[in-house]
């Protein structure tokens, strides 16, 4: 095992009845999966540790793990928290700030993505095992809004979260792992935007893992586990040795 790295896992959704798919992960493969990084000697870390460690040096852990989720479903409370109760392991959320729900607006229509969780549940989590970080306000992708839109989402984002009261960390998540890869004025501009807002970290999805101390701070590389992967294919990702799906080389563009 190589030192100094840094491996970031993406998730999103969680199951509790053995279904799965590209997105969503059961409860019990995910179970397996904290276990065998409980036995490998990970030690699992949160955005703010690595906020730390980028901007004052303070140490990481041996083997560190930087465990993630994307968009803040509801089962992120109902079916990971409860694991991470148990096996003693910290993950972080990034959240889609608009699909929080919170009293004032349960009539809102329900949400073609699916069931995300309300301002009490992402409250009881922020204060065990559990740190936020932004990824948009209506989960657009970076790449295809322009400069004046992505100022106003990142505007948008933070004052939403704010407002409900739910702490996070100056880390962002880029929509489906975009970020104008095909234009450098643009890409150079988003940046310029970012550190503007005080985002410390930026994560990209690569399916590779980072050497510390890591060197881009706004494109940490992320590896996504698929609901579809076996134990041993989650074995393989967490080298980096997995390759991009062809699914989500058409999300990245």
């Amino acid at each position: 095992m190589r030192k100094n790295q840094l491996r970031v896992l993406m998730y999103h959704k969680v199951s509790d009845n053995d279904h799965y798919d590209f997105l969503t992960v059961t409860s019990r493969n995910l179970e397996e999966q904290f276990q065998f990084l409980k036995q490998q000697g990970y030690t699992s870390v949160l955005l703010s540790d690595l906020v730390k460690h980028v901007t004052q040096g303070t140490p990481l852990p041996q083997k560190p793990v930087l465990i993630t989720f994307d968009d803040g479903y509801r089962d992120n409370y109902t079916s990971l928290y409860p694991l991470l109760q148990e096996y003693n392991i910290k993950a972080n959320i990034f959240l889609v700030a608009g699909f929080i729900q919170s009293p004032d607006d349960k009539h809102l229509a329900k949400n073609p993505m699916g069931e995300f969780m309300d301002v009490k549940e992402a409250l009881i989590m922020s204060k065990d095992m559990v740190q936020f970080g932004l990824h948009t306000y209506s989960h657009q992708s970076y790449s295809k809004l322009s400069l004046d839109e992505i100022e106003a989402d990142i505007r948008q984002t933070k004052t939403r979260l704010q407002e409900l009261g739910i702490p996070f960390q100056p880390c962002h998540a880029y929509t489906f792992g975009a970020y104008n890869q095909t234009n450098d004025s643009k890409r150079q501009r988003m940046l310029e935007l970012l550190k503007q807002y005080d985002i410390r970290l930026a994560f990209r999805v690569s399916n590779w893992v980072d050497k510390l101390p890591v060197k881009n701070k706004l494109f940490i590389s992320r590896i996504h586990v698929s609901g579809l992967f076996s134990l041993s294919k989650f074995k393989i990702a967490l080298w980096g040795f997995i390759k991009i799906s062809t699914r989500l080389e058409k999300m990245l563009k």
